[in-house]
């Protein structure tokens, strides 16, 4: 679970390479399930929220599915300990074996 000191030391070491947190960014969010089918309805319903379905694809060698989401958006140390937060909470309900955190890259690509 990603914690939130966790979130404050990734926001200052992107502070501290130049990156603007006070922009939107492009923040990538991850699933991953023993098969698809649940990982699906979790892109679907999470579309209809505005993030963009960027892949689902078969690891190899665990044969895990993983879901990756992307949705362009601002977010502070809170928002995004409460994003993740959300996430981990709707995997838990879903039965889903993990949300898997986040990435970031620039929103002009």
């Amino acid at each position: 679970m990603i914690t939130t000191k966790e979130i404050e030391e990734l926001f200052e070491k992107m502070r501290n390479a130049g990156w603007n947190m006070e922009q939107e960014l492009a923040w990538g969010y991850f699933f991953k399930h023993e098969s698809i089918e649940p990982l699906q309805k979790i892109a679907d319903e999470l579309e209809q929220q505005g993030y963009e379905i960027v892949d689902i694809n078969q690891s190899y060698p665990d044969e895990m599915y993983w879901l990756q989401l992307e949705k362009v958006e601002q977010h502070s140390i809170h928002s995004l300990d409460k994003r993740n937060q959300k996430f981990y909470e709707l995997a838990r309900k879903r039965h889903i074996h993990a949300y898997d955190g986040m990435d970031v890259s620039s929103a002009d690509y």
